[in-house]
């Protein structure tokens, strides 16, 4: 298992900042914008994986997410969010990713997803297309 608290794991990244919305009422950046930081790098990954032209007739939907929060985080503050494939399986992938301010890791994630067919919203065989392209941003 990949260490996701490591920068040096990741090949894939998205750049994030802590906008003064994401800050509960004592100045911390809440839990909520760590998840929305996590999903702005799982959606940028499909993008650079080529999920919305490889798969026109699939629709990628999160199954299960797990989130490890591991330090404070304040505004102001650039972050990256790291990316990559932990497994991909017939007709789901896991994604494992984390966000960092410089080398410090905030939080790790650990996302499910299933393709599923937009007609009839079953689930349906990741094509070996994108396969390859996953397996190429494997830890």
């Amino acid at each position: 298992m990949p260490d996701l608290t490591s920068p040096g794991a990741f090949r894939f990244w998205v750049p994030e900042h802590v906008r003064f919305s994401d800050l509960d009422p004592v100045g911390h950046v809440n839990n909520n914008a760590i998840g929305v930081y996590l999903e702005t790098g799982r959606l940028g990954f499909h993008d650079e994986a080529g999920v919305p032209t490889l798969c026109p007739h699939g629709q990628p939907v999160l199954r299960s997410v797990a989130t490890e929060f591991l330090a404070e985080l304040h505004r102001p503050a650039g972050l990256r969010v790291g990316v990559g494939i932990l497994a991909v399986g017939n007709t789901s992938w896991t994604i494992g990713s984390a966000v960092f301010h410089g080398d410090r890791c905030i939080a790790t994630n650990r996302s499910v997803l299933v393709m599923i067919d937009r007609q009839t919203r079953r689930p349906t065989p990741v094509p070996d297309s994108l396969r390859a392209r996953f397996l190429s941003f494997s830890f």
